[in-house]
């Protein structure tokens, strides 16, 4: 199978339209990331410009648990205190002055 004059004719006129085809090819895989990019930035510049919402502070929640159970609790806690035997009520003296917030004292 010999090529002939005629059809290098029509061979030489389909050249551009052959080598159009393989440079988009070749050139796809740079033109896909370039626009995959763009997207990213794109959705990047959206997501700077929305409010987000703030999370639920689950936080908070829990240390109102805990209150609640140290509520609960303060009574087996308040009797624990009461049989600490290092503690008499007998030694703790509150000592008060009558004379406290009386007299005011301008010689000073």
């Amino acid at each position: 199978m010999s090529i002939k004059p005629i059809d290098l004719q029509t061979l030489f006129v389909k050249m551009s339209e052959v080598s159009k085809e393989q440079s988009l090819v070749k050139e796809q895989a740079a033109l896909q990331q370039s626009r995959a990019a763009r997207s990213q930035v794109a959705k990047e510049l959206a997501e700077d410009r929305k409010v987000t919402e703030t999370p639920a502070d689950n936080e908070t929640q829990a240390v109102k648990d805990d209150e609640s159970e140290e509520a609960k609790e303060g009574g087996k806690r308040k009797k624990d205190e009461n049989d600490d035997p290092t503690e008499d009520s007998s030694e703790l003296e509150v000592v008060t002055d009558p004379d406290v917030g009386r007299h005011i004292d301008l010689s000073g």
